[in-house]
């Protein structure tokens, strides 16, 4: 490991200082600390969460809970000593983005962040190695609770929105994971700050909380939107309003999010893309799954995939009380190969004919 020390007559810094001063030379605004060992309180709320089955239909949650658990598992790295987590801050563009009428949630309109997070962590994970100390990165792609280790680590507290929210950054942020042998200075934990506010609770469309920090996914527009493969049940469809990806309802709302705007070389990489200046939904739900690969290539909206975009493409049409959607709606009723999307275009050319 790096010390304090003189080699060739340069002071060297502790391998914690490099990698802080390496972090924010990558782009990641904030970082912080936390001792790998076994989760308690946060275990035991994420097997309630899954027991009760508000993870719906995302069966890796229950498969890997142990694992998440405790980042020491023979699943994660046994030889953890320590837990980094970065915070970035992404694009929060001013107006509405998405192919209209819909609307994309702020965190998925530029580029896909697991490649762009990734590629820097690997200069970080390849410094702990070269100091000989084993390493795994986590973008939102492994078993690993990235907010309960922000938590942990001191990056801010998780709101009742059940996000992670930073004083100074607000929720508007990517998480980053590195999970290492190295055993690093932990960082102060923060107490929860919201109070008694409730505004991102009272705000939520399908009103997807059970209580304050008490998600239930199956009832949560961006699960909806981007987990499920089914047909996402009738009765929510209304609330969904024009998301076609994603949701920043009970971000939008909340009081740390008022914060000014991070400088815009920051967040390059995840603003707008110009893809939604070529496409509508009405595009979007009739390409066939060569033009929808095309166009999501290094998109967020891979995750669905053609047929979930073009179903909640559907169901947008359904909401915008446009009746010249009707013709593009009863096509794909008709002749669109996935049942799914089939269905959707039907109940929403219905809603359309019933509105006066």
């Amino acid at each position: 490991m790096l010390t304090q020390e003189f080699r060739d007559g340069i002071l060297l810094a502790s391998l914690p200082e490099t990698l802080r001063t390496l972090a924010q030379s990558l782009g990641f605004a904030r970082m912080g600390v936390a001792r790998a060992e076994a989760f308690g309180v946060e275990a035991d709320r994420l097997r309630a969460w899954l027991s009760d089955g508000r993870h719906g239909d995302m069966k890796w949650m229950a498969q890997t809970a142990e694992v998440r658990a405790d980042v020491t598992h023979e699943g994660m790295l046994p030889s953890a000593r320590s837990v980094i987590v970065l915070a970035t801050p992404y694009a929060r563009d001013a107006g509405r983005v998405g192919p209209a009428p819909g609307r994309v949630a702020r965190y998925a309109r530029g580029r896909d962040y697991h490649n762009v997070l990734h590629k820097r962590a690997k200069k970080l994970a390849a410094l702990l190695r070269e100091n000989g100390h084993a390493a795994r990165i986590s973008v939102d792609s492994m078993p690993v609770y990235e907010r309960a280790w922000a938590e942990r680590a001191g990056l801010g507290f998780i709101g009742k929105n059940a996000c992670l929210i930073i004083p100074g950054l607000g929720s508007h942020v990517l998480l980053t994971a590195i999970v290492t042998s190295a055993e690093l200075p932990a960082s102060e934990r923060m107490g929860e700050r919201c109070g008694t506010c409730t505004l991102c609770l009272d705000a939520c469309p399908t009103r997807a909380f059970k209580a304050a920090r008490e998600l239930d996914a199956r009832r949560c527009i961006s699960y909806l939107t981007i987990e499920t493969r089914d047909s996402i049940p009738e009765e929510l469809r209304p609330e969904m309003g024009d998301w076609i990806f994603g949701c920043d309802a009970c971000q939008d709302v909340c009081p740390y999010n008022k914060t000014a705007l991070p400088p815009e070389g920051a967040t390059a990489p995840f603003a707008a893309s110009e893809r939604w200046q070529r496409v509508d939904a009405e595009g979007l739900l009739q390409m066939d799954a060569e033009a929808f690969a095309a166009f999501a290539h290094a998109s967020p909206i891979q995750r669905p995939g053609r047929v979930g975009m073009a179903r909640n493409a559907a169901l947008v049409l359904g909401n915008s009380r446009d009746k010249r959607h009707l013709p593009v709606l009863r096509d794909v009723a008709q002749r669109d190969s996935s049942e799914v999307v089939r269905e959707a275009a039907a109940w929403a050319a219905a809603r359309l004919e019933r509105q006066t």
